[in-house]
């Protein structure tokens, strides 16, 4: 009987034994398998992080560059050299892009029309693109783009401005990538005053501004028309374009070429 109970015992230990191996190997496989979704997870975030920042750090340095065109368009300054850090990204210039101000006034039949095509500088990163586009900071995310930079309407009843920034590359080699530094050269190449238009001292309305954007970011210029109190003529994006009305007693229309040379 004691031997019988003894061997009872041992089997017991034995699939008490074999119960806690099997349980142990289920844990140690759970937290392994928890530990590679974590790690996949983790290391892909951590990309995304990065792709973001160096996007962000694309932007930062295109505030730099608007600043720098800004001393050739208000100051005169004949050039200015911007650095920038590629970090596995591509610098070069987009499709065109046109602008085109229609000026009409109804009391006198008088009416103007002025127009310019730009090529934008385009940073291509990972995680999107930064453009800089007729005076104007964009950032592109999933096809969806922000304006972060403004080009400097004015645009009042009594007195309007439309500053027309027309670039385009020096050499147009299909732009430069990597993850080197590169030095970016604007140029001032011409500026002058467009146009002037006045309705008159005793004129009992004002003129009629139509501004229109033919561009990849068309919906985000019509928000900046929008903010600057503008009227949608034709503010639907889908087909690149839009048209923005304003009215004003008297307008200028200037126009700056600046020519952009890339030195990696």
């Amino acid at each position: 009987m004691t031997d019988g109970r003894a061997r009872t015992r041992r089997g017991l230990l034995d699939r008490r034994g074999v119960s806690e191996t099997i349980g142990f190997v289920f844990v140690f496989a759970l937290v392994t398998a928890s530990v590679g979704v974590v790690y996949t997870t983790g290391i892909g975030g951590l990309e995304d992080a990065r792709q973001d920042e160096q996007l962000t750090n694309a932007v930062r340095a295109f505030d730099v560059l608007d600043d720098n065109v800004g001393d050739l368009t208000r100051e005169g300054a004949p050039s200015r050299a911007t650095e920038l850090k590629l970090s596995d990204a591509t610098l070069g210039f987009g499709d065109p892009v046109s602008i085109e101000v229609q000026v009409n006034h109804t009391a006198t039949d008088a009416n103007a029309t002025y127009s310019a095509t730009t090529r934008p500088l385009v940073y291509s990163g990972a995680a999107g693109d930064v453009v800089y586009s007729a005076g104007a900071t964009f950032r592109v995310d999933g096809g969806s783009a922000a304006m972060r930079a403004e080009p400097g309407l004015l645009v009042d009843d009594r007195r309007s401005m439309v500053p027309m920034l027309v670039t385009y590359p020096r050499s147009d080699s299909g732009g430069v990538g990597g993850s080197s530094t590169v030095l970016l050269v604007a140029y001032r190449q011409s500026q002058n005053l467009d146009g002037s238009f006045d309705t008159g001292p005793d004129a009992a309305d004002e003129a009629r501004v139509n501004v229109t954007v033919d561009s990849p970011r068309a919906a985000a210029w019509g928000r900046y028309f929008e903010d600057k109190g503008m009227t949608a003529i034709d503010g639907d994006a889908t087909d690149g374009d839009v048209t923005y009305q304003f009215r004003t007693d008297h307008l200028l229309v200037s126009e700056t070429v600046v020519e952009f040379d890339v030195k990696g």
